[in-house]
């Protein structure tokens, strides 16, 4: 337990350069998974407004869910691993 309190203490004092590796992987996953969230649930209230026959909030809505997709596709497939 006190090993795993000292390795707490040494990834909360390091600065966000020497962050490690798996501790960026992580947060870049939580974030991958929150854009994913929210790119599919702006496909399906695009596609409802669609069907409503709300086709400029519709049309507005996809170019959202585009933009978010997009950053999920640069979040899935980063170019470089080090990124801070």
């Amino acid at each position: 337990m006190a090993d795993f309190r000292e390795k707490i203490k040494t990834i909360s004092s390091t600065k966000g350069s020497t962050a490690p590796e798996p501790a960026k992987r992580l947060g870049m996953g939580c974030l991958l998974i929150a854009v994913l969230a929210v790119s599919i649930l702006t496909f399906f209230l695009a596609i409802g407004l669609f069907l409503n026959g709300n086709w400029i909030m519709g049309i507005v809505l996809s170019v959202f869910f585009l933009m978010s997709a997009m950053i999920a596709l640069v979040l899935l497939f980063p170019h470089k691993s080090d990124s801070l």
